[in-house]
């Protein structure tokens, strides 16, 4: 009876706040792997025994597709050319990636988990944004003792996914005339450490979560969120025209040098498939095609590795079954979003909107930057999927307005 309620307890306590755990995780990534590592796995392992006795809150179709996936990249592991390594990476990307069936369970807990939600990610994304400025002297002005370079000290691929929660507090809390006013100022200051990154992947992702955000939170028309993506784009040109100048020095390899090898990597994958078309190499093994990762350019020869893409990364991987999984998985998600959109309150809108912001925000820096099994994209766009099956399903999101009392957006 003991052992029985303490299970109880320990369950209604994740529940109840422990699942918002996940809110932290992009701010624990400021203090290192280690400590994410530790915090992401304290979630999972809470988390997961206490998914059984809610089971029945999960989206058959999407659950199933996966586990499918999950099935499919161990069966993997066996044939690759480090099954150990293979396997460890296995298990991270189970613990990250549980955050789909997790956050499923927590959001129908309550109709007031949703709002919770998104106040807790606005929070600590905040805390986030200020951390990374208050770190940035530190590599700014020489003071870690190396040269500054922004291109691997800062850590800006987090910020796309944080800024559609952190405007979307503003739009639902603050005052009806003022909101716009710190809106653009929380957007100027992702846009600037972005910029001041050289983060291109993460400026092309923070463009199209605003793009997004404006069209279905904001319902702002194209005359209106056009010339504000437009003149992102214009500020992130012209603070970093590298790739520009490196196109125009090298015109026989022009798009090679614009895309900083990227696209040599593609074609070199595509040439020197996996030997295992249906499986892959083994999930996280593409890192001993030497073949494929190494390349020159520049007069440089550069290593890389993994093929920085996330679908090329899934494919080589894990095979067309693996890819063609993941591929099923979200679009499974975004095509029942869309059947149900019409269904939804203004207030459930407005939330699906900024989580599908976050996601398609991470999707896009990930095709031109980290792999299928980061932390950005295993965890952090589940961790949006999972939400976004719940408001998918008919009846499935929250049925409250937002805080503040208001129903839906201005019209414009």
């Amino acid at each position: 009876m003991r052992i029985t309620t303490l299970r109880d307890t320990v369950q209604e306590a994740f529940f109840r706040w422990g699942w918002l755990l996940v809110a932290v995780l992009p701010l624990a990534q400021l203090g290192g792997r280690a400590l994410y590592t530790v915090l992401v796995g304290i979630y999972a392992l809470w988390g997961l025994p206490s998914l059984w006795s809610r089971r029945d809150r999960l989206d058959r179709a999407t659950t199933l597709l996966y586990l499918a996936l999950l099935g499919v990249t161990l069966l993997g592991v066996p044939g690759s050319a480090d099954p150990e390594g293979s396997l460890r990476i296995w298990g991270q990307f189970v613990v990250q990636t549980s955050t789909l069936l997790l956050m499923q369970a927590a959001l129908r807990e309550s109709p007031a988990h949703p709002d919770r939600f998104f106040n807790a990610i606005a929070l600590f994304g905040a805390i986030t944004l200020a951390g990374v400025y208050l770190v940035l002297p530190y590599y700014w002005l020489g003071w870690s003792g190396q040269p500054f370079d922004p291109r691997t000290q800062l850590r800006e691929d987090n910020l796309p996914f944080l800024l559609p929660f952190l405007l979307g507090w503003f739009w639902w809390h603050g005052d009806r005339r003022w909101r716009y006013g710190p809106m653009a100022g929380v957007t100027a200051a992702v846009l600037g450490y972005v910029l001041i990154s050289q983060g291109r992947a993460a400026l092309l992702g923070l463009i199209v979560g605003l793009t997004v955000f404006c069209w279905l939170v904001l319902s702002w028309r194209l005359r209106w969120f056009v010339p504000v993506v437009v003149l992102v784009l214009v500020v992130g040109i012209a603070t970093n025209p590298g790739p520009f100048q490196q196109a125009e020095l090298a015109p026989d390899r022009s798009f090679d040098a614009f895309t900083t090898g990227r696209s040599i990597l593609w074609r070199q994958a595509l040439e020197h498939p996996p030997a295992r078309p249906w499986l892959g190499v083994g999930i996280g093994n593409v890192r001993h095609a030497a073949e494929v990762l190494s390349f020159q350019i520049g007069g440089m020869k550069v290593q890389v590795k993994h093929l920085h893409n996330i679908l090329m990364d899934a494919w080589y991987e894990t095979g067309i079954l693996g890819v063609g999984l993941l591929i099923a998985l979200i679009g499974t998600v975004l095509g029942r979003l869309a059947g149900g959109w019409r269904r939804l309150s203004d207030g459930d809108r407005q939330r699906a909107g900024v989580l599908l912001a976050a996601a398609l925000a991470i999707i896009t820096a990930g095709l031109l930057s980290f792999s299928y099994t980061s932390r950005y994209f295993a965890c952090h766009l589940f961790v949006c999927l999972g939400g976004l099956i719940c408001f998918g399903r008919s009846g499935a999101g929250a049925t409250t307005p937002p805080a503040d009392g208001h129903t839906g957006p201005d019209r414009r």
